[in-house]
């Protein structure tokens, strides 16, 4: 058995809603992680999880992102 994989790390080149410029990190204010290309009522809509995808996904560019990872 091969423990050198860490399935619970996002690297900065996935393309997942972690790593998307329409990512809305509203946990500070309880909202949770949320998309800003889709709203409703002008509220973010709730991501399913940070490893979902969808069509309007757009790399973020900032070059200070750093793989995420629940360790």
């Amino acid at each position: 058995m091969n423990n050198n994989k860490k399935p619970n790390i996002i690297t900065i080149d996935e393309k997942v809603c972690y790593n998307c410029k329409h990512r809305v990190w509203a946990v500070g204010i309880s909202w949770g992680v949320r998309c800003g290309n889709d709203m409703k009522n002008g509220i973010p809509k709730l991501i399913p999880g940070l490893r979902h995808t969808c069509p309007a996904f757009i790399m973020r560019e900032d070059n200070n992102r750093k793989p995420f990872s629940n360790d």
